[in-house]
């Protein structure tokens, strides 16, 4: 599920990292028509929410350092997709996709596809210290602007990284943008110090605190009303819960990040959803940038001394390969697939 900061971004999650796309909003300042090409021009900036991290490091790199591409967008037709292929489950799509790319047929399209793609216009951008940035001779389409930093702070990787897409339309010179903002997120891995939180429960009657699982492992459940399948979503979460609490003294904070909190707690009341459960009353609430959530659901697995015992991005992946949640947490928890921390016992609860 993609979630809207602003009215000016959206969340999304691309292959490989679940990394933040911002659609922004063009305006278009048009002018004496002197060709078919128009110059591009704008700015880039900083979130003020999200430039430092939890333990109070200024997070931030030059602007000159980010090197950036705008990119025309190339549009190809999709291939011929079996019936109800979107209600297939991951495994069956994945089992088709295989099969697709290894056929004739499927090689052929991806050819095709890759001249397409070979044939796109590409404009390299500097940003200059202040972060502005002009590109001259961009001819009529659709472009995207991406720029990605990977850069280490203290002990903690982080990813600076921007996207815009920019429709140059005839009779128009020159396109003038609104500020760009560069999105950080960390890259947490397994091993790492989780960061602390301290949020308002669903019913803000209480404050639920990091340090109150202390000695327990501890799944986080960031979600949505506003998922389609958020009931089956969050009735397997359940599911894996009751099975394995008890078991691997496991404890699990559902954190909806709803604006407001009504629906979710209708939805809660009518499953009768374990807790406790909190809410971040929107995107903005630092547990949501400490933890670089950029889509939901989202979970994330936790040792009892406070350290990263699974990312999202494993626990999909695993789920990729058919894997059910319930086996997923536990094979981690008990060490079956690996140590839950370098360097302990992988079946010793931290």
């Amino acid at each position: 599920m993609q979630l809207s900061r602003s009215n000016t971004r959206v969340w999304s999650q691309r292959s490989g990292g679940g990394l933040l796309a911002v659609f922004v909003m063009m305006f278009f300042i048009p002018a004496v028509a002197l060709g078919e090409d128009a110059v591009v021009r704008g700015k880039i900036e900083y979130s003020k929410a999200n430039r430092k991290s939890w333990d109070g490091l200024t997070l931030a790199v030059p602007f000159n350092q980010l090197k950036a591409t705008l990119k025309e967008q190339v549009e190809w037709p999709l291939p011929d997709f079996p019936a109800k292929f979107d209600e297939w489950d991951i495994a069956d799509k994945l089992a088709w996709s295989e099969k697709f790319v290894a056929s004739k047929e499927g090689k052929k399209y991806l050819e095709q596809r890759a001249a397409l793609l070979k044939q796109a216009r590409v404009f390299d951008i500097k940003f200059d210290s202040e972060g502005r940035f002009v590109v001259y001779d961009v001819p009529v389409g659709t472009y995207s602007l991406a720029a990605r930093l990977d850069h280490q702070i203290d002990k903690t990787a982080y990813v600076f990284e921007l996207f815009a897409q920019i429709e140059i339309l005839e009779d128009v010179d020159e396109v003038s943008l609104p500020p760009l903002q560069v999105e950080i997120t960390p890259l947490l891995k397994t091993g790492d110090v989780a960061p602390p939180f301290e949020l308002s429960s669903i019913s803000g009657a209480e404050k639920i605190k990091f340090d109150g699982f202390d000695g327990k492992f501890l799944l986080l459940n960031f979600w949505t009303t506003a998922r389609v399948d958020v009931t089956s979503d969050q009735q397997r979460v359940q599911e894996m819960y009751t099975a394995l609490k008890e078991k691997h003294d496991l404890r699990l904070l559902s954190i909806n990040v709803d604006d407001q909190p009504k629906s979710a707690i209708e939805l809660i009341k009518t499953n009768q959803l374990a807790g406790p459960h909190g809410m971040t009353q929107g995107l903005e609430h630092p547990v949501l940038f400490n933890y670089g959530v950029r889509s939901v659901p989202s979970l994330w697995l936790l040792t009892g001394n406070g350290k990263i015992a699974m990312t999202p991005n494993e626990i999909a992946a695993r789920q990729q390969e058919g894997v059910d949640l319930k086996s997923i947490i536990s094979d981690r928890i008990s060490g079956k697939d690996r140590s839950v921390t370098p360097g302990n016992p992988a079946d010793k609860n931290p």
